[in-house]
């Protein structure tokens, strides 16, 4: 005959204990067990709303990581979760529910509760193949109260690989004095998910400003310093880390190189001058938005040349693996004295269909390269609109030239001038003309200047949320909702649309209309060229 050791006896009467509890439980948790995910979910809201116990007011915390990468076969995931609030515990049950099933050996998933307490392995809830039920209780005397932490574990599968994305929530948390004494808190209350191998996703520096700018230069000892004169430009970025969000704090440095034949001033609270064919750095940080900026200027009088200068604003940031990436945004600005190019005529006409006709006209040309045309909308700062319309190099013939502006910013008065360039490089600007635009629907609309893809909101989500994204020209589109294992979920959008503001609105459903679970879910906007992707978490 063996002799059992004390500590087997123990787990005995500990498995006796729990078998005793199982059916102290009342009719209702017995089916709670059993329940569907969804009837368990409505169940637990009623009874808990209408039986709160001394700990309704416990809370939740997620003090592990929200995102997992490189996880593998075989490895163990864990949750660590901090509860605050606790009155007299001494059970507890939490429920996890992951994204796939297969993806894990959920019969191995465990829970480490409190010093003194018994913990059995996981159990699969009864019906399902993705959810899974770990527990542990306090036999004996004593309680927890306050503040205490507990871990939630979980195992891979042999068939999960680092590419796999999976989605963990936990979606209840059951406290109390005893089996039959306790406050539930279903996914709504708690939050509480991790996302495993999520997609790389890289921080971002984009131009907030013009990126091609044409100005006057200032009056000669106007160039140093910041007082709006003419010559005064202003570029600007704005800074977005690898989740998304504008970003303060991150060093921007922004090198300067002046090819023209005048000084430029790096404004600011102390000014810098870059002579002629020189270069120079210097750098700036990035505000609560995110935004960054410089601004130059440079002063010349009737006899001053030319002055351009290439401007590039870099930094580095980790995206979301941890890689450093190398980011930059180029700006290029030109200086010009305005003096009025020999014009025969200079004139402007609003078409039926609000395009802006300019044409003008030259009774001779002397080594005449083309012009350019440059807008304001302002009178102040000019962009290029168009590409070089070419002249006839000398010519003693009468001749005119004619551009349709045919993308007008929403506004009810444009100016315009022509940019005069020699063969040898010399240019010269014409008179300014003011064009009057007749306001219409599609004018008023603020039409985006780039295509973006917004964050969703609300983010956490609960039932729907809002999608919104900016189309710069008109261009096929596709927005669509995807799981945590790339396969969609929903298309929101696909269709040919105009440039504007779109909003979609997302209620969590698949194609078929059926709700679809609490995890991680990604979107994506392809717009021609151009394509983004999101993340948003839906919590049911």
């Amino acid at each position: 005959m063996c002799r059992v050791p004390s500590h087997y006896s123990a787990v005995r009467t500990f498995k006796a204990d729990l078998q005793a509890k199982d059916k102290e439980e009342s009719f209702g948790m017995q089916r709670l067990r059993r329940a569907t995910p969804i009837a368990l979910a409505l169940f637990l809201a009623l009874v808990s709303g209408a039986f709160a116990g001394d700990n309704a007011g416990a809370t939740f915390s997620l003090t592990s990581s929200s995102t997992i990468a490189g996880v593998g076969p075989g490895e163990t995931v864990t949750l660590d979760i901090a509860g605050s609030g606790f009155v007299g515990i001494k059970n507890l049950d939490v429920f996890i529910t992951v994204s796939d099933g297969s993806g894990f050996d959920l019969a191995s998933s465990s829970l480490t509760a409190f010093t003194g307490w018994f913990a059995l392995p996981g159990q699969l809830v009864s019906g399902t193949d993705d959810q899974v039920r770990v527990g542990a209780a306090l036999l004996g005397s004593g309680s927890v109260d306050g503040d205490a932490s507990f871990q939630v574990s979980l195992v891979t599968s042999a068939d999960f690989t680092s590419d796999t994305e999976a989605t963990i929530t936990v979606s209840l948390i059951s406290v109390g004095p005893s089996s039959s004494d306790r406050d539930e808190f279903d996914t709504d209350a708690l939050g509480l998910s991790v996302g495993l191998n999520p997609p790389v996703s890289d921080p971002t520096l984009s131009a907030d400003s013009a990126t091609d700018v044409s100005a006057d230069f200032s009056a000669v000892g106007d160039g140093d310093a910041a007082d709006d004169s003419d010559g005064e430009v202003t570029f600007a970025v704005v800074f977005a880390d690898e989740t998304g969000a504008a970003a303060a704090g991150q060093e921007v440095t922004w090198t300067v190189a002046n090819n023209g034949a005048e000084s430029i001033f790096v404004l600011g609270a102390s000014v810098s001058e870059v002579e002629a064919g020189d270069e120079a750095t210097v750098s700036s940080t990035s505000g609560d938005d995110g935004s960054s900026s410089i601004t130059l200027d440079s002063e010349g009088d009737k006899f001053a040349g030319s002055t351009s200068a290439t401007v590039t604003a870099s930094t580095s940031a980790d995206n979301s693996e941890g890689t450093t990436l190398a980011l930059s945004a180029d700006f290029s600005v030109t200086w010009d004295v305005p003096v009025p190019a020999e014009l025969a005529s200079f004139a402007a006409d609003v078409t039926t269909d609000q395009h802006v006709q300019l044409q003008w006209a030259v009774s001779s040309q002397t080594n005449n390269l083309g012009w350019e045309v440059y807008r304001s909308v302002d009178n102040d700062v000019y962009d290029r609109v168009s590409g070089l319309i070419s002249g006839d190099g000398t010519s003693d013939t009468f001749r005119s030239f004619n551009f349709l502006d045919q993308e007008l910013p929403a506004t009810d008065v444009v100016y315009y001038y022509l940019r005069q360039i020699d063969l040898n490089g010399t240019a010269t600007r014409s008179n300014v003309i003011e064009v009057a635009l007749a306001p219409t629907a599609v004018l008023e609309q603020a039409l985006p200047l780039t295509t973006a893809l917004a964050q969703n909101y609300p983010n956490p989500f609960n039932p729907e949320t809002t999608i919104q994204f900016d189309l710069a020209v008109e261009t096929s589109v596709s927005l669509r909702v995807f799981d945590m294992t790339g396969q969609v979920v929903r298309t929101l959008v696909g269709e040919s649309l105009r440039a504007g503001t779109y909003t979609e609105l997302w209620d969590g459903t698949n194609e078929r209309g059926v709700k679809v679970g609490s995890g991680v879910y990604f979107y994506e906007l392809k717009a021609g060229a151009f394509s983004s992707k999101k993340k948003m978490t839906l919590l049911q």
